[in-house]
C-alpha cells in the first residue's frame, strides 16, 4: 500500500509518503506512546489499541481509528504528562491511519451501513393500500398516531418509526377494516368504495348499465308501488330505433351504412343488419308491411314506424331486469323471445260499471295469424263471468241468474212486513219493538227505538310510519283511521287512497254517520 499524505506544519508543507504494513509503519509508535494507558491490562477511557495486530484488523474497526486521528489531531493524545511524539512521528501516524480509512471507505463505497429494518410510515402505509385496491378514499391509518420526525426531520427515519403493542391492534383493526371492502368473485377479488352486499349489487349494475348505455337509451322502467313509495322495478336501456331509422332512410338514399353510422354516432353492424332486414324480399307476415311503408317513407313517418316496432316488441319479447339474470328460476338473458301463436290462450278483462243510460259492450274479433294456413277456426269456450270469492257465472246462465236474484229480493222485502206483523202482540196489535229493532238493523234502515251510542274518546295521531294515517279509538275501542293522501298504504291492511276505514272489536260493533257535503247522487264503495 502507498499512500501520499499532505499537511501544514507551521508555514512549512511537508509530505510524507506512507507505506508499509500495520507492524512497520503504526504499531511500533502506538507501543511507545499509546499502549502505556490503551492496552489489554488498562484500556483507559474504554479503548484497548493493543488488540490491533494488523492492518486487516484496522480496517475491520473504522470508527475507533476516526476517534485516534480526532484525538491526535487536536493534540489530546498522548496527555501532556506523557512522553510526547515527535512532530513527524505524529505525522507519520495519522498519515497510515488516514491511509487505512480511505482504503477502508474505498472497500465499502456505496454501502448505508447498518439499516434499521422500519415500517411503513402513515402516508406511506396509506398510498399503498390505495394502489393496492385501487380505492382512492380508504385511510386506514385515520385511528394511527401521528408519525414522529426524528432528529433528521423526516417521518421515514427507522429509528424513529417505533411499533407497539396499541399500535399493533390498530394495524389489525385497519386490515379488518380493508378486508370490509373486498368481493369476493368466481374467478378472484376485487375491492369496492362500498362495503354491503347491496351496495356491490348496485354497484355492478350500474357499471353493466353504463356498459349498455353507450349503445342505447333510456326506457324499459315499470314501475312498482311498495308501502306506499313508487319504486323502479326495472332500469334497461332500449336501442335508439327512430334513429336508426332515420339512418337507414340515408343508406337507401345512396349512401354506405359505415359512413351513415360513424358520421351519426351510431353502429355500423347493426345498421347494416337493419337496412338488410329491410329491404330482403323473403316473406313475413310480421315485417312486410313495415318494409312497404319504409321504402316510400319520409322522415316525418319515423315515429309512427317507431311505435309499430315498440307494440310487437312488447308482445314477442319479454324484458327482464338485469339484476334478477342467473337467478334460481329467473331469467335467462334481458331480452327473452315469446310466441304469441297458442293452441289455447285464456283471456280476461275487467268490465267498468255502466254509467246513467250507457252499457257496456264487449266485442271479441279474431283475424288471421298469417302464418299461410287457410281454414282457421276460433272457438270461445265457457265465456264467464268471475266474482272474487263466488263461483264463476256462465254468460248463457246470466239471464236466469238475474233474474233469480230479482225473485229473491222482491220475496224478501214483501216479506218483511209479514215477519213485523207475525211479531205483534195478540192483544193490542201493536208491532214488537224487538222484532221491529231487529229487522231495521238487519237492512240498514233507520229505527224508531233509541239506540245507545259511545262516542270514540282516543285520538289516533299516526299509523306506523304513516303521519297521514289518522283517525280515532284504538285499544279496546274500535278504530276509525282516514287516509287524507293519494297514496296507497298498508297499515297492515289495505289502505286506499282519501278512503275511512273501520276496525270493530270482539265486543263493540262500529257505526260511522256520514253527512254529505252536496244534495246529489252519490256513489259510496266500500269493502268487508
Amino acid at each position: 500500500m502507498k499512500v501520499a499524505i499532505c499537511f501544514a506544519l507551521g508555514l512549512a508543507s511537508i509530505c510524507i509518503a506512507a507505506q508499509g504494513s500495520f507492524e512497520r509503519e503504526a504499531q511500533p509508535l502506538l507501543k511507545q506512546y499509546c499502549l502505556t494507558c490503551h492496552s489489554a491490562a488498562k484500556h483507559i477511557g474504554d479503548l484497548n489499541l493493543e488488540r490491533f495486530n494488523s492492518t486487516a484488523e484496522v480496517l475491520k474497526h473504522p470508527k475507533v481509528w476516526q476517534a485516534v486521528v480526532e484525538q491526535l489531531s487536536i493534540g489530546e493524545m498522548p496527555p501532556k504528562a506523557m512522553p510526547q511524539p515527535s512532530a513527524a512521528e505524529r505525522a507519520k501516524l495519522l498519515a497510515w491511519v488516514r491511509g487505512a480509512l480511505q482504503q477502508a471507505a474505498q472497500a465499502r463505497a456505496g454501502d448505508p451501513g447498518p439499516v434499521v429494518l422500519r415500517r411503513l410510515n402513515n402516508a406511506e402505509y396509506n398510498y399503498t393500500i390505495r394502489d393496492l385496491t385501487g380505492i382512492p378514499s380508504l385511510e386506514p391509518t385515520r385511528e394511527f398516531p401521528v408519525d414522529g420526525a426524528a432528529g433528521e426531520g423526516f417521518t421515514n427515519t427507522g429509528n424513529s418509526l417505533v411499533m407497539s403493542p396499541a399500535l399493533v391492534t390498530k394495524y389489525l383493526d385497519a386490515a379488518k377494516q380493508v378486508a370490509s371492502h373486498a368481493v369476493l368473485l368466481p374467478d378472484g377479488i376485487r375491492f369496492s368504495p362500498l362495503t354491503s352486499r347491496s351496495d356491490w349489487t348496485n354497484e355492478t349494475l350500474a357499471e353493466i348499465r353504463a356498459f349498455y348505455a353507450q349503445f342505447t337509451e333510456a326506457g324499459g322502467v315499470e314501475n312498482v308501488t311498495q308501502q306506499g313509495i313508487a319504486l323502479d322495478k326495472n332500469r334497461g336501456g332500449t336501442l335508439p330505433l327512430k334513429r336508426y331509422l332515420t339512418a337507414s332512410l340515408a343508406v337507401r338514399g345512396g349512401q354506405s351504412a359505415e359512413s351513415v353510422a360513424r358520421s351519426q354516432q351510431l353502429n355500423a353492424k347493426y345498421l347494416g343488419l337493419l337496412v338488410k332486414l329491410l329491404t330482403t324480399t323473403k316473406p313475413s307476415p310480421l315485417l312486410d308491411g313495415l318494409r312497404q311503408r319504409w321504402r316510400t317513407a319520409q322522415l316525418a313517418e319515423i315515429p309512427a314506424m317507431v311505435d309499430e316496432i315498440e307494440q310487437w316488441q312488447q308482445t314477442l319479447w319479454k324484458f327482464s331486469s338485469v339484476g334478477h339474470i342467473g337467478k334460481l328460476d329467473g331469467p335467462k338473458a334481458w331480452m327473452e323471445p315469446v310466441t304469441p301463436i297458442v293452441s289455447r290462450q285464456e283471456f280476461r278483462t275487467k268490465l267498468i260499471a255502466p254509467t246513467a243510460g250507457n252499457e257496456v259492450k264487449l266485442y271479441l274479433v279474431a283475424d288471421d295469424a298469417g302464418d299461410g294456413s287457410t281454414g282457421d277456426s276460433v272457438i270461445w269456450h265457457e265465456p264467464r263471468l268471475t266474482i272474487p270469492g263466488r263461483p264463476s257465472i256462465r254468460l248463457r246462465d246470466v239471464r236466469a241468474l238475474t233474474g233469480a236474484l230479482t225473485e229473491q229480493r222482491q220475496r224478501i222485502f214483501l216479506s218483511t212486513a209479514q215477519a213485523l206483523n207475525a211479531a205483534a202482540n195478540l192483544d193490542g196489535g201493536a208491532v214488537d219493538p224487538a222484532a221491529r229493532k231487529a229487522w231495521f238493523d238487519y237492512f240498514g234502515l233507520t229505527s224508531a227505538i233509541a239506540i245507545e251510542l259511545n262516542h270514540l274518546s282516543n285520538k289516533i295521531e299516526k299509523s306506523g310510519t304513516f303521519s297521514f294515517i289518522q283517525g280515532w279509538g284504538g285499544g279496546k275501542q274500535p278504530s276509525f283511521l282516514t287516509n287524507s293522501t293519494a297514496q296507497h298504504v298498508r297499515i297492515p291492511g289495505n289502505m286506499k287512497p282519501h278512503a275511512v276505514a273501520v276496525l270493530p272489536t270482539a265486543t263493540h260493533y262500529a257505526a260511522v254517520g256520514w253527512r254529505s257535503p252536496v244534495a246529489a247522487a252519490l256513489r259510496i264503495d266500500g269493502t268487508i
